[in-house]
Formats: structure tokens, sequence, C-alpha cells
């Protein structure tokens, strides 16, 4: 029987200089993507990718197309070898590259949403940030967020395994939450290379924005069932994908959830498609699931020749 696979696509954070650069050089794909990626965007991704800075590769308008189109490049490599999945999921904007992989956008499309949804977020006013809260008590967390969420606006964001979660919120908030667990002694509090409170009533304003531009947006039928970060569920019908992404915006992400679907569903194998931490956050929820990140060239030749 064919394994079933599930490929994953990491969102903002897993970008890094040289990103896509080893894919660039090996593969005549890659170098006709990441043209067609600058003639929509209208700036030099390549650029950006191999060359950096990091401050400017972090900045959301740049990261999300740029984590994007790496993601594409490697989706449309292994696709192109014959590899293909039973189930498609991204955490955050990493969900654009799986509603590519999915069949119910194109690739222009997806950057041109990712592009209005960037400037929107990042055109929020209200200073954020994120961290990622790891191996410290659920209910000690909660408690600590309601505590801090009377003097503002700072909520757990991204359910990311058993033992992580993200929260999101004002940046002072943020920093006071990472200095506490800190005093704490227990767990660790990592801030996280955003520009923003992502997934967090902050970004109401922003997908108030976005309604308009998911509105005008052609989505073709889903041939792959779409794992949605809000629901943890599979989405069959393109007609309930744009209220989906909408939320997705200032929702958490529900990332523990859907591993747990996919491996109750039957997943053989979990597919990483441009970064290393879903691959982290998979085994971290099911020691013995199987997993393999796919971000250079070298990864890709030696997984496809297996």
């Amino acid at each position: 029987m064919a394994e079933k696979i599930a490929f994953l696509f990491p969102g903002q954070g897993s970008q890094y200089v040289g990103m896509g650069f080893s894919l660039y050089e090996e593969f005549a794909l890659a170098r006709s993507i990441f043209a067609e990626a600058e003639e929509v965007l209208g700036f030099p991704l390549r650029q950006f990718c191999f060359e950096g800075p990091l401050t400017e590769l972090t900045k959301t308008r740049i990261a999300q197309p740029a984590i994007l189109t790496v993601e594409y490049i490697i989706y449309r490599l292994l696709t192109a070898e014959g590899v293909t999945p039973a189930w498609v999921a991204g955490h955050s904007l990493g969900e654009y590259a799986a509603l590519v992989a999915a069949g119910t956008l194109s690739f222009p499309d997806a950057l041109k949403l990712v592009q209005k949804r960037a400037a929107y977020m990042a055109a929020v006013p209200v200073p954020g940030g994120m961290a990622a809260i790891v191996n410290y008590p659920r209910a000690q967390l909660e408690a600590l967020v309601a505590e801090l969420a009377n003097d503002g606006l700072i909520q757990l964001a991204n359910f990311n395994s058993p033992s992580q979660v993200v929260v999101s919120g004002e940046k002072r908030l943020v920093e006071q939450l990472v200095a506490r667990i800190a005093e704490d002694k227990v767990g660790k509090a990592i801030p996280l290379a955003v520009q923003g409170a992502f997934h967090s009533r902050i970004m109401a304003p922003a997908a108030e924005r976005f309604r308009e531009d998911l509105a005008r947006t052609d989505f073709l039928p889903i041939r792959t069932p779409l794992i949605s970060n809000v629901t943890a569920q599979p989405v069959t019908v393109a007609a309930e994908l744009p209220a989906l992404l909408e939320k997705q915006i200032y929702s958490p992400v529900q990332w523990e959830a859907t591993t747990r679907y996919l491996l109750a569903s039957g997943c053989d194998l979990f597919l990483e498609l441009g970064g290393k931490v879903l691959s982290g956050l998979v085994k971290k929820t099911e020691e013995g699931a199987k997993v393999i990140s796919l971000r250079e060239a070298e990864e890709i030749k030696k997984y496809l020749q297996k």
C-alpha cells in the first residue's frame, strides 16, 4: 500500500539568509519560479533571500512572500517526481503554500494575497510581539496571561504541541510575560522574530481589510484536503476558505490538533517543506511519528533518490 503523506508548510520565522539559494543553483524550475515571483511582487526577492540582511528579510512584507516562494518551489520539485500528498497543512502564513498545493489557489494569486495580508498586518499601529513558551504548565500560563490581560491585550495564539504554546499581544505585555517566566525558573520563554502580534485580536483591523481581497479571489475546487489552522479539520469546499482565512489572521493556530487529526487519519509520513520547526512540533506531539524536513537541494535530492 502506498505511503500516506502529509505536506507541512512552516510560517513566518522560518526565513534565513541564503534561503532558496541551493534550489536556485541546482534546479531550472526554481529559477523560473523566482523570476515569476519577482514579476508579481515588483521587488528583488532573490536578493533578500540570498543576501539578506536578516533585518530586511525578517520584515513581514518580505518574509511572507519569500517563505511562500521557497515552499512552492519545493512542492513543485517533489510533485514533478511523483511525490503527492494525501493532505496538506500550513502553519499560519504556511497555509497559503498549502492552498496552492491543495489546488485551490494559483501561485500568483497566493503571492498577491500574501503581499496584501503582510501589508495589512504590518500596518496595524499597536506595537506587538510574540513569544514561544516551552515546558511551562498550561494552567499556570493561562493564569499569567489572564493577569497581564487586565492591563491590555495578550492571549494564547498558537497551540503548537503539548509542550509549546505561543503567546501574542502588545509588545510590552509579551516582554513582561517573558520576564515573569524567567523569574519562575520553570520552562522558558523565547521571543519570536516577528514584527507583530499575529493570531491575536490586535490583528482584527488587518483581517477586516483583507476581507475584500479574499472576496475578489478566485478559489478553485480543492483537490487535496487542506487542514485548517482555525478548525484543525479538513476543508474540502472552496467556498469556506475566505471566511476561514480572514479569521485565521486573529485566531489561534490549532497545530497540535492538526497533527493529531493527521495521525488519527492514518498519516504515515510528515514531509516539512522549507523549514525544520514543524518537524520538531510533530515529534513533540507524537514521538514515534515519521518526519522528514526538506529545505536544501541536497536534502531534496537525497529524499527523491531513496
